[in-house]
C-alpha cells in the first residue's frame, strides 16, 4: 500500500534537532517553549498532485512556525522501515532549496 498525499498537499520530515551555536554550545530542546517558536526546515517526502509550488521530492523547505501537523508514523511495506512525517501547510512555506541547509537546526529571522 502506497501512502499518497491528497491534491495540493505536502508530506515532509520537519527537523526537530538540537541547536548548536556558532561557538559550539549545545542548546537544550526548546520545542514547546517560547524559544521554540521559529521557522523550521523540512525535507519533502511526497507531493500531492497539482501542488502550486516549485517544489520537488527531496527539496528542503523552510516553514513558518506551526504550519505543520502532528507527526504520523508510516511503515514502508516493502522495506519494513518506519519513519515519522508531517503534513505541511503549503501557504506556510517561506523558501525552498535543493541542498541540505547549512544551519538548518538554528534558523532565525
Amino acid at each position: 500500500m502506497e501512502l499518497k498525499p491528497l491534491k495540493g498537499k505536502i508530506f515532509a520530515q520537519v527537523q526537530f534537532i538540537e541547536r548548536i551555536t556558532k561557538g559550539g554550545i549545545h542548546l537544550l530542546n526548546d520545542d514547546g517553549k517560547s524559544e521554540g517558536i521559529r521557522p523550521r526546515w523540512a525535507k519533502v517526502w511526497k507531493l500531492g498532485e497539482d501542488h502550486e509550488h516549485d517544489i520537488e521530492v527531496g527539496d528542503w523547505i523552510l516553514i513558518e512556525h506551526g504550519r505543520w501537523t502532528q507527526k504520523f508514523l508510516w511503515k514502508n511495506p516493502d522495506t519494513g522501515i518506519e519513519d515519522y512525517f508531517h503534513a505541511i501547510d503549503p501557504n506556510g512555506i517561506m523558501a525552498v532549496q535543493k541542498e541540505v541547509p547549512e544551519e538548518h537546526h538554528d534558523v532565525t529571522i
